[in-house]
């Protein structure tokens, strides 16, 4: 199975625990609050890979136009119910189907990490297509190593597909595909569940 299959799969089995586990979790609010500081007022903005709609919430409350999309049918169905049907859509974040310079920001929150490094570079030129001119992109990625299957810790006998990544390498990757990188950071976390212990906050300009 594709990787990222494997992954949506797998989140589609998770789903509950996952949300009952991150869904009220605000501890990226201050790197989200940052991204949006490089937005207009009522930006538009794409949640990428939203899982239960979290990050959408969160951004829906300070008067941003947002709309979250996910591969999962569980976590959409959750947040399509935690949040607001009409915010969400069933979609792959590697062949997003929305015009050129559609928005003016683009989210994609603990997402990346479970695409193939061989789908990597078209995705992220698919993030860069539909983002406007001077539109900026968050990437929240892991630490790590890339292209893994390991156990999945919220439910014993499945598998998660991951590809974490350096500073370097996401970095390398996004000015590939034409972006500059405005701010970036790598920090510690201390969370039992999760597959590393670092996290890197990436924002770059189109």
């Amino acid at each position: 199975m594709d990787g990222n299959w494997l992954a949506v799969d797998t989140y589609d089995k998770i789903a509950d625990v996952y949300t009952q586990q991150y869904f009220n979790d605000l501890s990226d609010a201050p790197w989200i609050d940052k991204f949006l500081h490089y937005l207009p007022p009522q930006a538009k903005i794409l949640d990428v890979g939203c899982g239960p709609g979290e990050f959408t919430r969160y951004i829906l409350d300070k008067n941003f136009d947002i709309t979250g999309v996910d591969l999962s049918r569980a976590m959409i169905d959750i947040a399509r119910e935690r949040v607001g049907k009409e915010y969400f859509a069933i979609m792959d974040m590697c062949d997003l189907d929305y015009q050129p310079s559609t928005f003016d920001g683009l989210l994609a929150a603990y997402s990346l990490i479970h695409i193939p490094s061989s789908k990597v570079p078209h995705t992220l030129a698919g993030f860069y297509r539909i983002l406007k001119p001077c539109g900026c992109l968050m990437i929240i990625t892991q630490h790590g190593k890339p292209d893994r299957v390991v156990d999945e810790p919220l439910m014993a006998g499945e598998k998660m597909f991951i590809n974490f990544f350096t500073g370097q390498r996401i970095a390398s990757l996004l000015r590939a595909a034409g972006f500059t990188i405005i701010h970036q950071e790598e920090l510690a976390i201390d969370d039992p569940d999760a597959l590393s212990d670092r996290v890197i906050y990436t924002m770059a300009r189109r």
